[in-house]
């Protein structure tokens, strides 16, 4: 059904309309990771939000009693459904999406500077702003406090309210049990209580709970009455629009990357797939150590995990690593961004008890790279890659993650994708430690 291109041109068009939200709340220079996000959660809004409003106008062919409507009371029923989703609903979400956004970032500008500064809830002082809003106006708390995990604004539909950083002790303090309460009350009610979320610490424009979006994709067959993938386990519905955003988000990021600091960019319109490389990534085309009976380098290995990605239908983006700081030296960096997911890449040329050594040293990576005063999205991911599928197993992974944990001073890997070279390109499986 998503398949249909009047139904993929509704999705889209909705997507470009909070896509450009996106464009309008945040800058440029966001990173990559935390704007593909906001993308991401952008178009699977907008193509459930074509499912809802096409499936209300489905209901509106019958009466009450089962019977085919006179065409001109369903064409004048369709108009109002479509001036509703598309004119009354599209208008707040529109706002919503630049609201969230700017908030999501600005809260990442917040996480690196920790509890240096407080956090102060302001709203638009005018005489618009909701009385339970206005409650909430110069709240001030650190940037630790639970608080903000639930009541970072936006707050509801339309909502104008922002959060600055202020210097400790210039306003008192608030006090956090009375803040909760004034936040639990600005939000009371079914409708409005999906807004408790951080945009910034979920990486979303909406809430998870809104009703557009299935419960799960486990059940979402069930409530959306759509035939079940249990190869993919999840409904048609989710499958398709995971194809279609893909294709889409690419795209954008495509015409971004297609500019003098990126070589060997590459899309693919059929599966969405797509590459690049920064002119700064530092691929050692110049070591010549080889590995598996001497066949390939290490330069090699990482190419061919690029290209194999890339048939495979992934996005595989290569980072700048020759970035220095005020000192003159290079900064840490990770090696690309995969899948919007930003991590550091190893590829596996040893067959060893377990994979910790390697797990080890790409902890220690990302350690340095998130101490960075400028990385704003901390990372967790590192990918293994296995040229070799035979020396892949899950023991092999699980018995390195111990040995992680037992021998590091800071475990920031939360995430594990092993990477797994097939005849026509990889296979991806992946561990959540």
């Amino acid at each position: 059904m998503l398949s249909d291109p009047a139904i993929l041109e509704l999705i889209k068009q909705t997507f470009n309309v909070l896509s450009s939200a996106i464009g309008h709340g945040v800058s440029y220079e966001v990173p990559e990771t935390l704007r593909y996000a906001l993308e991401n959660n952008a178009f699977t809004f907008s193509g459930f939000k074509t499912f809802h409003a096409l499936r209300e106008v489905g209901l509106s062919l019958l009466t009450p009693n089962g019977d085919i409507k006179p065409f001109n009371t369903f064409l004048n029923d369709v108009k109002a459904i479509n001036s509703r989703y598309n004119h009354n609903y599209l208008r707040a979400e529109y706002q919503q999406a630049v609201a969230a956004s700017q908030m999501a970032v600005r809260w990442h500008e917040f996480e690196k500077d920790g509890d240096r500064y407080d956090l102060q809830y302001r709203t638009a002082n005018d005489s618009h702003v909701r009385e339970e809003h206005a409650i909430l106006h110069n709240t001030t708390l650190s940037a630790s406090d639970p608080f903000w995990d639930s009541f970072l604004p936006p707050n509801g539909w339309g909502c104008r309210c922002t959060t600055v950083q202020v210097r400790k002790g210039k306003y008192p303090t608030s006090d956090p049990e009375l803040a909760m309460r004034r936040g639990q009350n600005c939000t009371d009610g079914a409708k409005r209580k999906i807004f408790r979320f951080n945009p910034g610490k979920a990486m979303r424009l909406y809430p998870e709970q809104h009703p557009y979006f299935p419960k799960g994709c486990g059940s979402c067959s069930r409530k959306l009455n759509l035939a079940f993938d249990p190869k993919r386990q999840m409904c048609i519905a989710c499958a398709e629009l995971s194809r279609l955003k893909r294709i889409e988000i690419n795209r954008k990021l495509f015409n971004r990357l297609s500019n003098k600091k990126y070589r060997d960019v590459e899309f693919n319109e059929k599966t969405g797939a797509l590459k690049a490389s920064h002119i700064g990534h530092n691929s050692h085309p110049n070591d010549k150590k080889k590995y598996f009976g001497n066949t390939i380098t290490g330069d090699g290995l990482e190419k061919e995990f690029y290209d194999r990605a890339f048939n495979s239908g992934h996005s595989v983006i290569f980072n700048d690593e020759m970035k220095k700081g005020k000192n003159g030296n290079l900064l840490p960096s990770l090696d690309m961004l995969f899948d919007g997911v930003l991590m550091d890449i190893k590829s596996i040329t040893k067959l060893k008890g377990h994979y910790g050594a390697a797990l080890t040293s790409k902890n220690k990576q990302l350690n340095k790279f998130n101490a960075r005063s400028d990385v704003r999205v901390k990372a967790d991911t590192v990918c293994l890659y296995f040229h070799d599928g035979d020396m892949f197993s899950k023991k092999r992974i699980m018995d390195g993650v111990d040995y992680l944990r037992d021998n590091a001073k800071n475990v920031v890997i939360k995430h594990i994708v092993c990477a797994i070279r097939t005849k026509e390109g990889i296979k991806i499986i992946q561990y959540d430690i």
